[in-house]
């Protein structure tokens, strides 16, 4: 069977034979992989910046936003059928469990010891059929499958967003969003939907077609933002996209971080004369 990997021998990318797998066990699902999203986190793997391959191999095969098909399922599988379409959860959660993966909120994992498949210690779904456990697996409505890829990444998002209100002291009226990847434009829509009024921010010039993405689902495009915005959402993954996204915010602002950056100043006097809070996110709950 097929499939796109990272050798970790000579740091290259490669296609790559591997087992075709099949239900083995209890609570098990076997789908056709539909689609395989590729975002900055695989750009990142990709360059060999990270490297988190599975105990005992020399490579990893990547993807990590997926949609499949149901193909079959183990008999004591009762919500999951033929048929359904399904996209699988990120990050599975330590063992034993930590005080957070034991109430399902593996996204917290306080030990570190989880994988995540396509990303840290397991492997991905750049390849033509996977399984996993049922409990992995959310089924979405045929309706959406021409974008069902996008769930998990705008799972990240909602969780971003909802970071953002809980630690906002106020009424929320203008957002920043730094970045027109597909994490950017998703945060952009999401908080458009809740009637905040949003700029987008990113290097592609205004008429672009992610600028006109952007316009389409209710926000303005500014290479250059001006004032100063409630709640921001950095998801360029750049140092320079960091620094502006600290000075846009405003008075008792929330800045949530989601691009991997390097490292960079933060003016402490700042957060504390204005209120403000800088909070990183990553992964999502079930």
């Amino acid at each position: 069977m097929r499939a796109i990997a990272l050798n970790y021998s000579d740091r290259s990318l490669i296609e790559k034979d591997v087992p075709e797998p099949s239900l083995t066990g209890a609570g098990q699902v076997l789908f056709r992989v539909s689609e395989v999203g590729i975002c900055g986190t695989d750009r990142d793997l990709a360059s060999f910046r990270i490297l988190f391959p599975p105990a005992g191999d020399d490579y990893l095969v990547l993807g990590h936003e997926c949609v499949g098909e149901v193909l079959a399922a183990s008999t004591d599988v009762s919500k999951i059928r033929t048929g359904d379409l399904v996209v699988p959860l990120v990050r599975r959660p330590c063992a034993p469990a930590c005080d957070w993966c034991g109430i399902e909120r593996r996204d917290l994992c306080s030990s570190g010891k989880y994988t995540e498949r396509g990303i840290v210690g397991a492997h991905g779904y750049f390849t033509e059929l996977a399984v996993d456990s049922a409990a992995d697996l959310v089924v979405v409505p045929e309706a959406i499958r021409s974008y069902a890829v996008l769930v998990e990444p705008l799972s990240v998002v909602e969780k971003a967003i909802g970071n953002a209100f809980r630690l906002h002291p106020g009424n929320p009226a203008r957002a920043l969003v730094l970045g027109a990847g597909a994490v950017g434009l998703l945060s952009a829509m999401g908080l458009a939907a809740r009637g905040l009024a949003v700029t987008l921010t990113s290097l592609e010039p205004p008429g672009s077609e992610r600028a006109r993405l952007a316009e389409a689902a209710g926000a303005s495009y500014e290479t250059n933002p001006t004032g100063s915005f409630d709640i921001v959402i950095e998801a360029a993954g750049a140092p320079a996209a960091a620094r502006t996204a600290l000075a846009a915010l405003g008075p008792a602002g929330v800045l949530v971080m989601l691009g991997v950056t390097k490292p960079v100043e933060v003016p402490m006097l700042q957060l504390i004369l204005r209120n403000q809070v800088v909070a990183g996110s990553v992964n999502a709950a079930p």
